[in-house]
């Protein structure tokens, strides 16, 4: 029965489970790990009389219902045995299966027959992964870079089998190759290699050959690690707390590997680390060199170590006796372009803390121009060096006119300004009169001492009235009257506004006020 009848016959009994229907079920092919026992099943459920046998293809029939045929034709099949359980059932049994026993089996029940193939598979040994030839075993030594052939080889099976390479679980479909099988009694040799350029990222990965195309004998792997040298991958750092330029490598292998700082492309002493607090270098170059058996690895660092800064403060002398300058504390500036936390606090406090102060001093200026008040004091002199006179306001008139040092004089208002008048009396003379304040300022010194005061009562609410309330007519003129007053400034002592003013500086000012 063919793979079609088969499913023919399936799905008659799927759809009709309670008919009752004619199948046979021939031989499938069946292989067998050498030395096991295998079974080639035959059976037809409508099978009522007629031939249950068993030949090899090509040969003649060896066996039926009762057993295997004996005679010389029939020594291959000596060992196997069939099994009748019933007239509709005839199994053949291999025990101890060999090479030997290999071939294609026919079972036939009238009218049906089949044939299937019968193998024995042999499990060779473990595939052996080699470098050059070199099967030294696991790990297997590589060079970075450098490209690499390797090679699996898979003896002893049968059937001949195919090799595949894994790198850790992952398979590899580049750089891979397979010879021919090559035959030896019984079994089977298949190698095959594997090109590859290894790099840094592949050392201690696991690498696999493979074996498939076995049925009963599960895949065969060889496997190894790999130890992939490489020259050093190079760091050089400096050690701000203990001053100390260090050197760090990763490589392999790490066997007589040797370091070496330059400082300005100096050699100094082979080792990891190095102290670097002298000043006599300067600014330097650092770079570390490490060398294994691979190669030479370098590394430069980025910039220059420079020797840290300091600031003295030189302390005052006296007399004979020299103080030592005395070292301030230094900035904890270690290198060039390194500055300690501390420094970049004040450096920030007084980058924030300087624009508040200049925002609030702009804010005070512009409030002193709207105020117009207390910002700027009044220049005493104009452009080109000309004293300016102060001018009081009328408001202050009466403020003015109480002060010491004051000489009023009276005249009529007009144009130009007059001399003063001096009142008269109510009997119409011009003569002074007792007390009178109007005598001219002496040079240089007070008003007499007539003046030191009020006016006196003759000459209070000029110009003066008669009895009658008339002006008097000694001279006077009616209208508005105004008084001058002449600010006479004494040399050390205040005038009217309690500031010292020198005659040198503030020359006599005048003002006119109502009254």
């Amino acid at each position: 029965m063919n793979g079609l009848q088969k499913v023919v016959a399936l799905t008659v009994l799927l759809v009709f489970p309670f008919v009752s229907v004619a199948v046979f079920v021939g031989p499938i092919d069946t292989p067998v790990l050498q030395g096991g026992t295998a079974t080639l099943r035959c059976s037809n459920s409508d099978f009522s009389g007629g031939v249950r046998q068993w030949r090899e293809e090509g040969k003649t029939t060896f066996a039926d219902q009762n057993g295997i045929f004996v005679g010389d034709t029939f020594t291959k099949y000596q060992d196997f045995q069939i099994s009748a359980p019933s007239a509709t059932q005839i199994d053949l049994i291999i025990p101890s299966a060999k090479v030997a026993d290999e071939g294609t089996y026919e079972c036939e029940m009238t009218p049906d027959k089949g044939s299937a193939v019968f193998t024995v598979e042999i499990q060779g040994s473990t595939p052996i992964i080699t470098v050059d030839g070199d099967s030294s075993g696991s790990p297997i030594i590589l060079t970075e870079d450098v490209e690499t052939t390797l090679r699996c080889t898979a003896t002893g099976y049968r059937p001949a089998v195919n090799l595949e390479w894994y790198m850790n679980n992952v398979k590899i479909t580049t750089g891979v190759s397979e010879d021919s099988p090559i035959g030896s009694g019984d079994t089977f040799e298949t190698s095959g290699t594997l090109t590859m350029t290894p790099t840094k990222d592949d050392n201690e990965g696991s690498l696999e050959c493979r074996t498939t195309g076995q049925q009963v004998v599960p895949d065969q792997i060889g496997s190894l690690s790999l130890n992939v040298q490489f020259k050093p991958r190079v760091k050089v750092t400096y050690e701000f707390t203990t001053s100390t330029i260090l050197c760090s490598a990763d490589a392999n292998p790490v066997t007589s590997i040797q370091y070496v700082i330059f400082l300005n492309d100096t050699a100094q002493t082979p080792g990891q680390s190095l102290p670097f607090n002298n000043a006599e270098y300067g600014c330097t170059r650092v770079k570390c060199d490490v060398t294994n058996s691979v190669g030479t690895g370098t590394d430069t660092r980025s910039e220059e170590l420079c020797p840290e800064p300091s600031t003295t403060t030189e302390m005052p002398t006296t007399g004979a006796t020299t103080m030592s300058p005395t070292t301030t504390s230094k900035p904890t500036t270690t290198m060039k372009g390194e500055i300690a936390p501390q420094v970049n606090a004040a450096v920030i406090a007084v980058a924030v803390i300087i624009p508040i102060v200049v925002l609030v001093v702009i804010i005070l200026i512009v409030i002193c121009f709207k105020q117009r008040k207390f910002c700027f004091a009044p220049s005493k002199t104009g452009s080109g060096g000309t004293i300016l006179k102060k001018q009081p306001s009328a408001s202050n008139a009466d403020m003015i006119r109480n002060q010491p040092e004051v000489r009023q004089s009276v005249h009529k208002y007009d144009d130009e300004p007059k001399k003063p008048r001096i009142p008269r009396s109510s009997t119409g003379n011009s003569k002074k009169q007792p007390g009178n304040d109007a005598a001219p300022r002496q040079s240089g010194g007070s008003p007499v001492e007539g003046n030191r005061g009020s006016p006196v009562e003759g000459n209070r609410g000029y110009p003066a009235e008669n009895p009658d309330g008339r002006n008097q007519d000694g001279g006077g003129q009616g209208g508005v009257n105004y008084a001058d007053l002449e600010f006479q400034n004494r040399q050390g002592d205040p005038n009217g506004h309690g500031q010292i003013h020198y005659p040198e500086e503030e020359p006599t000012q005048y003002a006119s006020i109502l009254v």
